[in-house]
């Protein structure tokens, strides 16, 4: 689910911007992710 999670937001954002959350905001990276998660689980 992760990677589904890095691509779409290297789609909606830029290229690294999950990497870039993840290093420098780390709780809001797990927020976004939990989020994605609840959302676009299967």
């Amino acid at each position: 689910m992760i990677e589904i999670f890095i691509e779409l937001t290297n789609q909606i954002f830029w290229e690294g911007y999950a990497q870039q959350l993840a290093s420098e905001n780390p709780a809001q990276f797990q927020m976004e992710l939990a989020d994605f998660s609840n959302c676009y689980s299967l």
